[in-house]
């Protein structure tokens, strides 16, 4: 961490100035950029756009720093057809029909009164950010989970949900950037020739995989791991269980909860959100079953000790699991990224998948924890492994530097 004296020190030097915007559904996208927004606050001025969970994550972690912005955005939810976008679906959709667009346009004058034209436009999902970037001609780089799609190998079709409306909604936010970087826990084949293909070709063509980003305390988590230095948190085996905060989460929770008290040889350590987990802690009933809250400081310490984990399929704690070892019972959310990535581990061997928790299921998840946990081991071609912050702060760092010279 900085000194104040070397934090002085850099304020001598014009500070350059980047506009960075950031997905707010779920934490994924938020904890992915994190550590490279910290990065360059030491020695730039950033503006964040955010909205949902990132902006009141980004709002708190913020509030006194004297270097980063952090303003509001509003990001309609885009219904996905099989053939890409259906936007009568999205204008009729109850949460979209209270958005104030407007915001937006008040928080673009406001960037441009805060950077005028930035060094460099990130953004992670986020649509305002990029159309900032083309409005004012700053370089505009990529980093999410979602570009990987525009490589063309994936299937058109998954459970009724369409690559085609993945493709769209990247062409509708993102149709031009200077990098795309794709992170992924999982490889991604070459595109096709772009001489043979379609503008998607061209695309796919620009876009970097690289490993997930990993926090440093699941990095940590992994060298102790590795000199067996994680003890179990309750005797025998233990699964950690993480309930989405998303309304679309296909189970209720009390049934779920049910559902691991039929499992009683095994520790269920289950993270809710809060409005969930408070009325339960004091009470859930089930000696194998314990409680805490999205954002509890233990969810470190319960994820270095589990054999296991069941959660939805999104990106992030998938890519921690696969880092660590841990095969992943999934309920993938309705989504087609989310059943990909199930996909993913059903097909490798990696994890298994159901529609909801239910203890069937959960009794062959455990019976082949260790053949699951061998198949992660001992994979050399499907996972990636490592993790992908340094590329990417190269690659933030080359532009920026370029634009000092």
């Amino acid at each position: 961490m900085k000194s104040k004296h070397n934090e002085a020190e850099a304020d001598l030097h014009p500070r350059r100035k980047i506009v960075w915007g950031v997905c707010g559904i779920g934490n994924g996208h938020t904890f992915r950029q994190l550590p490279l927004i910290e990065h360059f606050s030491r020695s730039c001025t950033v503006v964040i756009l955010a909205y949902g969970e990132s902006l009141k994550f980004y709002q708190g972690r913020f509030a006194d720093h004297r270097h980063v912005y952090v303003l509001p955005v509003v990001v309609p939810f885009y219904v996905g057809s099989r053939q890409g976008l259906d936007f009568e679906a999205t204008a009729n959709l109850e949460a979209n029909k209270t958005l104030d667009l407007s915001l937006n346009l008040k928080t673009l004058a406001r960037v441009q009164e805060l950077v005028g034209k930035p060094d460099l436009v990130v953004s992670d999902y986020e649509p305002v950010s990029a159309q900032y970037a083309y409005g004012t001609g700053a370089p505009l780089v990529t980093i999410d989970q979602q570009s990987k799609y525009l490589r063309e190998s994936f299937p058109e079709e998954l459970d009724g949900h369409y690559y085609a409306d993945e493709i769209a909604r990247l062409k509708l936010f993102f149709p031009a950037a200077q990098d795309r970087l794709a992170v992924s826990f999982f490889d991604v084949a070459e595109p096709l020739p772009a001489a043979h293909g379609s503008n998607q070709s061209l695309l796919g063509s620009q876009v970097k995989i690289l490993p997930p980003v990993i926090k440093a305390s699941v990095e940590a988590i992994k060298e102790r791991r590795s000199r067996n230095e994680c003890e179990s948190a309750a005797k025998g085996l233990s699964l950690l269980v993480y309930a989405s905060s998303q309304k679309d989460f296909p189970q209720a929770i009390p049934d779920m909860l049910a559902q691991l008290a039929l499992l009683p040889e095994v520790q269920f350590q289950v993270f809710l959100p809060a409005k969930d987990a408070q009325p339960l802690q004091a009470a859930s009933g089930f000696a194998n079953v314990q409680i805490y809250q999205h954002g509890d400081a233990a969810f470190d310490t319960v994820l270095a000790s589990a054999d296991g984990i069941v959660t939805t399929a999104g990106h992030t704690l998938l890519s921690e699991a696969m880092y660590l070892g841990l095969p992943a019972y999934v309920i993938p959310l309705a989504v087609y990224e989310q059943v990909m990535n199930a996909e993913v581990l059903r097909a490798n061997g990696f994890g298994l998948q159901d529609r909801t928790v239910n203890a069937e299921s959960l009794r062959r998840f455990v019976q082949e924890l260790p053949k699951m946990a061998q198949a992660i081991a001992s994979d050399k071609k499907v996972l990636l492994r490592g993790s992908g912050l340094e590329p990417l702060l190269q690659c933030l760092e080359g532009y920026l530097s370029a634009k000092a010279e």
